[in-house]
């Protein structure tokens, strides 16, 4: 059940990426021999077995809006680009400030969706735990590709806007609820490409019954306010970690009602938090808050973690607000 605190609801929750069970991603490494595209050969018994195990993990924690994990996702958001044809996938580069690469996607013809994108992982995690979160991306992906088709972002974006919105209403009709839009390049956004995300998540929200989440992180959100908060979703989510006293300021500063998901602790580290510290960082944001919702969250996915630290930050970030005491 969601905990009461400060007159509250607060829903503890993962952003995505979880690190791969030991087990797993030997298994992984076995299939990747011969398949090294797409993983199309996973046994789904073996996936249901590896996702029962860090929702398991996550449940235990304390999580109760739970996330699949991304556990064969094999270049970050960029995985979602295989799923779209027209799309090809070419050298490595890094993926943000992570020592972690991605493939590039580049656009070589018009887009269109090839097969489901993340319907069929969702639906295994829906088995065992329906409150669970769908994690999709638009401009971001955009953002990370070349284009080489296109006469300009804009019909990149808008294109890939319009196969996002057809796997959100595949999402839907197998029973998710929740669906997070993870946005990091927003925040180097400049106006013009803000209003180029604005109208793309018009399109992707379009028909779709469900509550939406736009993820934001990596930094402060000061780039994208206070023009994200006409952005047609549910709730907002900015990094209190790498910037916390910015969109501390930004929430009061422009007070909203929409409900916050707060990325509090660091996604990149195995380094522990203090729960004093953390708890005051809570209270300063609910301080901001006018929504009677809060989402509590690591401030990016745990997938570059090894797999036991990842549950012990999540342990230790729920027991901030619960009470418990930890090590």
């Amino acid at each position: 059940m969601p905990h009461k605190y400060r007159e509250k609801t607060i829903i503890p929750t993962i952003m995505g990426g979880y690190p791969r069970p030991p087990w797993f991603a030997e298994y992984l490494k076995k299939l990747e021999g011969s398949q090294k595209e797409n993983l199309k050969e996973i046994s789904e018994e073996i996936e249901q077995r590896a996702i029962n195990d860090i929702l398991d993990e996550q449940k235990k924690a304390g999580i109760e809006l739970f996330a699949d994990g991304q556990l064969t996702w094999q270049d970050f958001l960029c995985h979602l680009c295989t799923k779209i044809e027209g799309f090809k996938m070419t050298g490595l580069t890094r993926y943000f400030d992570n020592n972690a690469y991605y493939r590039v996607p580049v656009v070589a013809s018009k887009l269109e969706l090839k097969d489901n994108m993340i319907s069929d992982e969702f639906e295994l995690a829906y088995k065992t735990q329906p409150q669970t979160k769908a994690v999709l991306s638009c401009y971001s992906i955009a953002e990370l590709s070349k284009n080489e088709f296109y006469n300009n972002k804009e019909e990149v974006v808008m294109d890939i806007a319009s196969i996002i919105n057809g796997e959100a209403k595949s999402l839907v009709k197998k029973g998710a609820k929740y669906i997070q839009l993870d946005e990091p390049s927003l925040l180097q956004a400049d106006k013009n490409d803000l209003e180029i995300a604005k109208e793309a998540i018009k399109k992707i929200v379009r028909g779709v019954d469900a509550k939406f989440f736009l993820a934001t992180y990596y930094g402060d959100a000061s780039n994208i306010f206070p023009e994200i908060l006409d952005f047609n979703v549910d709730v907002i989510g900015l990094d209190f970690v790498e910037g916390y006293e910015k969109n501390l300021e930004l929430l009061k500063e422009y007070k909203t009602k929409k409900e916050i998901q707060a990325g509090i602790v660091d996604g990149r580290t195995t380094k522990m938090e203090k729960r004093e510290d953390v708890k005051n960082k809570i209270n300063n944001i609910l301080d901001c808050c006018d929504a009677d919702t809060f989402f509590l969250s690591p401030n990016t996915g745990l997938e570059l973690l090894p797999y036991v630290k990842a549950s012990e930050k999540l342990m230790n970030m729920c027991d901030c607000f619960r009470g418990e005491k930890y090590d």
